[in-house]
């Protein structure tokens, strides 16, 4: 190459304007994600209050007027930066924490990345001694993409403007200004200043959540226009366990948890890497019994429940800030997902085992294995020890996560499962039916009928009395897992209405899809193994809360429990055909049960 074409600007490898056009979309969820990479500096420059100040004005829109941003500051009072730091922090890629393993920041694209995907300009102050010895150095894409800015503009002494000075009280010795214009609008998530700073509080509260609730990190919210401050609120947490008190979670459990720990105490992973040994903590949460309602209703109606449909997911926390609340490991279309909670924690010393992106904006790699089959990759006849060593020989980093991740599928499996068993029995006001007529009344005229016949058994002769109710109360709740309020009706329905037949449902080991407990005072329970496929696509499936389910919804119900039924009937055909040493038995019960069936499903009028 000739030395004219080094010279020659046509021959960049990468021209700055293609270079910043593409870095604008860089990937950054909405304005308040970019906006923490602003928080994140704070933090690792050791602030302890950081101002998000938002001002905005009227202006006409289609021919209407309406408020619209004008500028956004994040203002904190962290150690400041000198010129030569300040002139490296506007430097894509660039920075002082680039080999930085111990603190919340590293990449060195916070700065200049998140503020250029939301502007066209970026003005930062930053001082050592006071605001009046400021300096200033800024970006303009404008100037970029003309090529009149090819270099940061070296730091130069500049006092922050009055304007700034004047909307907030956290201007101290040490800080950092750092203030957004000249918006493209579809850049920006929300329009206005109050829109964009109560659903900021939302992310924030969830990713600084930790440095809120131990006090250490105050983030101010500032939306301010030409008659003053319009909102002054300090953010709340936002705790997707729900085990931090005085957060944003609607009353009643606005001051106190909503959940409770899973488990004694946070699972902890040790993991030699890279010469060291690191520790991955798993903490997972539920919710506590105080969440159901008096009136059986549904609580994800209430407001506190829509608030927990907001926070599905695994919480990935790296440093104490969370990266992402990653859906991958929830079944979004069951309303229990809302009422777990589950948290990865891990160094940034890990970053390149979970695949952090420069943005901090996910954990790639674990959150992939979400999903992740090791049968699907595995060579033929290679056991799971082989696969996990042969991925580490690989060095692959997925080998140093498959026991965390069968950890957090284990535990929430059984999170679902005691959740399921935390709400049996408490239906909404309009479908609960313990003290209704239902299928354990039609079931006990039939018992009464088949025994005036004739065929009387010992549970037959005993009468269920006052006396036998606490038995079966502490039956419902030791052993069946009922809550005590539902076990109650239970045992008082089946006093006043004097059943003889009761259902129930129990998780249980084995294969059986239900059992048949003969109890005190001669009631006979039908207990339904909840553990059984059959269970959930078939009573499950037809007996669920209605309310707000669309007609799509139990439609698919409907046809689901009728494949689930046909598939039953086919499991038996099978049992018959291969034992065949019992042909004729199985014959003959399959007679009489039938008989028996026709009996309890048909009136005797017809």
């Amino acid at each position: 190459m000739s030395q004219k074409d080094q010279h020659n600007p046509d021959s960049d490898i990468i021209p700055p304007e293609l270079a910043v056009r593409a870095m604008r979309d860089s990937g950054y969820r909405n304005t308040a994600t970019a906006l923490a990479e602003l928080i994140d500096n704070s933090v690792q420059a050791r602030a302890s209050r950081v101002d998000l100040i938002c001002v905005e004005s009227m202006q006409k829109v289609e021919q209407r007027e309406s408020r619209r941003i004008q500028a956004i500051a994040v203002l904190d009072n962290g150690t400041g930066m000198t010129p030569e730091v300040l002139k490296l922090a506007l430097q894509f890629g660039n920075g002082t924490h680039l080999k930085d393993r111990a603190g919340i920041g590293r990449f060195g694209m916070g700065l200049p990345n998140s503020s250029i995907s939301q502007c066209r300009r970026l003005d930062v102050w930053s001082w050592q001694s006071g605001p009046d010895n400021a300096v200033h150095s800024y970006l303009d894409v404008d100037e970029i993409e003309a090529r009149t800015l090819k270099r940061v503009p070296t730091p130069s002494p500049q006092p922050v403007p009055k304007e700034w000075r004047d909307r907030s009280d956290n201007f101290k010795t040490t800080g950092t200004l750092v203030v957004w214009r000249n918006f493209d609008e579809h850049r920006l998530t929300w329009r206005g200043a109050t829109a964009t700073l109560s659903n900021t509080e939302a992310i924030i509260g969830r990713l600084y959540r930790k440095f809120i609730n131990d006090g250490s990190l105050q983030i101010r919210l500032l939306a301010m226009d030409d008659d003053g401050t319009r909102l002054d609120t300090l953010a709340r947490v936002n705790d997707p366990l729900y085990l931090m008190g005085n957060s944003s979670t609607p009353a009643p459990f606005d001051a106190e948890p909503m959940f409770q720990k899973w488990g004694e105490k946070d699972e902890e992973f040790p993991i030699d890497y890279d010469g060291k040994r690191h520790t991955i903590v798993v903490r997972m949460s539920w919710a506590r019994p105080e969440t159901l309602t008096d009136d059986n209703s549904d609580r994800g109606s209430k407001s506190y429940g829509k608030h927990a449909a907001k926070n599905l997911g695994v919480s990935i926390v790296r440093a104490a800030r969370e990266l992402d609340l990653d859906r991958g490991w929830t079944n979004s279309y069951d309303p229990t997902e809302r009422w777990w909670g589950a948290e990865i924690d891990f160094p940034p010393a890990l970053d390149e085992v979970f695949g952090v992106t420069n943005n901090k904006q996910s954990a790639t790699v674990f959150s992939q294995m979400a999903q992740f089959d090791w049968k699907a990759e595995a060579e033929p006849n290679e056991s799971l020890s082989d696969f996990k060593a042969r991925l580490q020989r690989e060095g692959d980093p997925r080998a140093i996560l498959i026991p965390i991740v069968d950890h957090l599928h284990e535990q929430i499996q059984t999170i679902r499962a005691k959740l399921k068993e935390q709400t049996k029995g408490r239906r909404s006001t309009k479908q609960q039916r313990h003290d209704k007529p239902g299928p354990e009344d039609t079931a006990t005229s039939k018992f009464k009928k088949r025994a005036e016949e004739g065929h009387v058994t010992e549970q037959d002769k005993q009468e269920f009395e006052e006396k036998d109710k606490e038995s079966l109360e502490k039956n419902l709740q030791s052993d069946k897992n009922y809550e005590p309020s539902v076990a109650k009706k239970i045992a008082d329905a089946t006093f006043q209405r004097k059943r003889k037949v009761i259902f129930l449902t129990k998780a249980m080991d084995g294969y059986a899809f239900f059992t048949v407990e003969h109890m005190q005072g001669g009631v006979t329970a039908i207990v339904f193994n909840t553990n059984h496929p059959a269970y959930t696509d078939l009573i499950e499936t037809l007996m669920p809360d209605t309310e707000n389910a669309t007609e799509a919804d139990l439609l698919e119900r409907v046809h689901r429990a009728a494949d689930t039924l046909e598939l039953i009937f086919a499991a038996w055909a099978r049992y018959e055909m291969e034992e065949v040493t019992q042909k004729q038995r199985l014959f003959d019960m399959r007679q009489e049960w039938g008989k028996m069936a026709r009996f309890f499903l048909t009136d005797p009028e017809e």
